[in-house]
């Protein structure tokens, strides 16, 4: 029992934690449990609290002394504003080491999953390929109260943390809206239905600036990979797919891999100009046997936070590599894999 890991992923039912639980899984001599406010899946070891409530937390982890590791993958509300609730996150995560400390005699790890914010992505344009080390940005920052907050209450623990940090995570994961390759699929779908060219909605300069996303696979591997590795002690890691693409090459590629015509740049708010076509999803969703309705597959206000990027967005996998991570993810495959999951999900029409 002693050598065996028992990792709580905390905000389990989460668009990343959804991968690190079932990676979790299929990892040899790993026990994972999960941790939200409602029991998803009866199956799987599961304790539920609400972040918010600190008794209510310490209540739920007595029933797991032996847990050892903490995934914390769990978020505060929040818009496409691209500032956070910084009071709100501190507080959770503190009321979860105050709770971990006093119940979990065996823990050697906490782990926080944050991401490429950390940078001021969603502010304009940063020092790139962005590395750990890189100075701040004017706070506020939600990722750098946590972090401060974790290594302060570590010193001189036995236990350790590490943090991720992912950019725009990817996953076939219907029914979260919140997602690039779902909501692209929406917009060409109804380019089609429209008989309208697949423009490319974004700015120009998005158009040839590079950009990089995670695929959620990707980042699981990578979060485990630090879980069990010594030289991850109390450090951060970019956890991206290791490449990246230019709009203006990969958006003739999604245009075929949608079955659509490539159009041009036409900047535009896609959520203005797509708020009055749920009617025309409605058409496609019922000739095709579609399984969701337009607010559960696109995010229109996601879109024009991801589009409105016009400049570069590349993080440094050095540190990574450096420390033993090899996992790398071939971006271009992994659209054209996701967007045939989304197919076979029946959340995506077919070409």
């Amino acid at each position: 029992m002693d050598n065996t890991r028992v990792t709580l992923i905390v905000g389990a039912t989460g668009a990343a934690a959804s991968r690190i639980l079932e990676h979790g899984q299929a990892t040899p001599g790993n026990t994972v449990v999960g941790l939200s406010r409602n029991r998803p899946d009866p199956s799987v070891p599961w304790l539920t609290a609400d972040l918010n409530s600190g008794s209510g937390l310490a209540e739920a982890l007595a029933t797991r002394p032996d847990i050892t590791h903490i995934v914390y993958a769990s978020r505060a509300p929040h818009g496409e504003t691209g500032v956070e609730d910084v009071a709100g996150n501190l507080r959770m995560l503190r009321n979860l080491v105050d709770a971990a400390e006093a119940s979990l005699p065996r823990l050697a790890h906490i782990h926080l999953v944050h991401g490429g914010k950390w940078y001021g992505l969603h502010i304009g344009p940063y020092r790139t390929p962005a590395r750990e080390d890189d100075p701040r940005h004017m706070p506020p920052n939600f990722y750098y109260d946590q972090q401060d907050f974790i290594a302060a209450r570590q010193h001189g623990k036995a236990w350790v943390w590490s943090a991720s940090r992912p950019n725009f995570v990817l996953d076939v994961a219907p029914g979260r809206a919140r997602n690039m390759v779902s909501t692209l699929g929406a917009y060409a779908a109804i380019c089609h239905e429209l008989r309208v060219p697949f423009d490319f909605p974004g700015k120009p300069g998005t158009w040839g600036a590079l950009h990089e996303v995670t695929d959620a696979r990707l980042l699981a591997e990578g979060v485990l990979w630090m879980l069990g590795e010594p030289r991850c002690a109390n450090r951060a890691f970019n956890m991206t797919n290791g490449d990246c693409f230019r709009w203006s090459d990969l958006w003739p590629f999604l245009a075929e891999q949608f079955g659509v015509r490539a159009g041009t740049v036409r900047s535009m708010s896609m959520a203005h100009w797509m708020a009055d076509k749920e009617s025309v999803w409605e058409a496609i969703r019922q000739r095709h046997g579609l399984a969701l309705p337009l607010d559960q597959v696109a995010s229109w206000s996601f879109a024009d936070f991801f589009f409105g990027m016009d400049y570069d967005v590349l993080a440094s996998m050095t540190a990574a590599r450096a420390a033993g991570f090899t996992g790398f993810v071939d971006s271009w495959a992994m659209f054209a894999g996701q967007i045939a999951g989304y197919r076979a999900a029946d959340i995506l029409p077919p070409a």
